[in-house]
């Protein structure tokens, strides 16, 4: 949010690889896919930041549509499309990116911070799972595909869990600093 898309996506492979030496996650095997995940969300929340909300938007539509067009991708978990959350998430973030746009609410709202978080997680999320389901099973045959969708239906309700945490989480912190450091520099007020 702060860095912007070019900036924040180097510091979150930066913030990865120091983390990767420090033993905390490790980019051997699918580990690419938390790196990968880490990138798509701080690309996403940056592009929503600078002003560039088309692209923002755009991101996580190219992530969903890779997901559904991925042959390895679960689509349904019993009745529930896997991408539920993903496509609330664009949900929220596009009326926001409407509104900031049209300068009803500032990029200082708890609203829009709350829904670019949300949405560029779940973008990070999907982001993830597709390049981890690839490594998986077609990079390292680790799974066979039959493996990959025993498992997804596992750690399914749990993401919207964890996801809908790191929002409120994000935001609780984002909020303060971001009106902070808006404070400092003479910028917008929050509508």
């Amino acid at each position: 949010m702060l860095f912007g898309p070019f900036v924040g996506g180097l510091s979150a492979i930066v913030g990865d690889l120091i983390d990767s030496s420090a033993g905390y996650i490790t980019l051997a095997g699918t580990g690419p896919s938390v790196l990968a995940a880490d990138v798509a969300t701080v690309v996403m929340a940056g592009l929503a930041f600078s002003g560039k909300r088309t692209a923002a938007a755009g991101a996580l539509v190219l992530v969903l549509v890779v997901y559904w067009l991925d042959p390895l991708s679960v689509l349904f978990v019993g009745p529930i499309p896997f991408t539920w959350l993903h496509m609330v998430s664009l949900a929220v973030l596009i009326p926001l990116l409407v509104l900031e746009g049209r300068g009803v609410i500032s990029k200082l709202n708890p609203a829009f911070v709350t829904g670019v978080t949300f949405a560029a997680l779940m973008c990070g999320q999907l982001t993830g799972t597709v390049v981890g389901q690839n490594l998986a099973v077609r990079v390292y045959g680790i799974l066979s595909v039959q493996g990959w969708r025993n498992l997804v239906p596992v750690f399914f309700p749990l993401y919207p869990v964890e996801r809908v945490f790191f929002t409120a989480v994000g935001s609780f912190v984002s909020v303060p600093v971001l009106r902070a450091l808006s404070r400092q520099h003479g910028s917008q007020s929050p509508k």
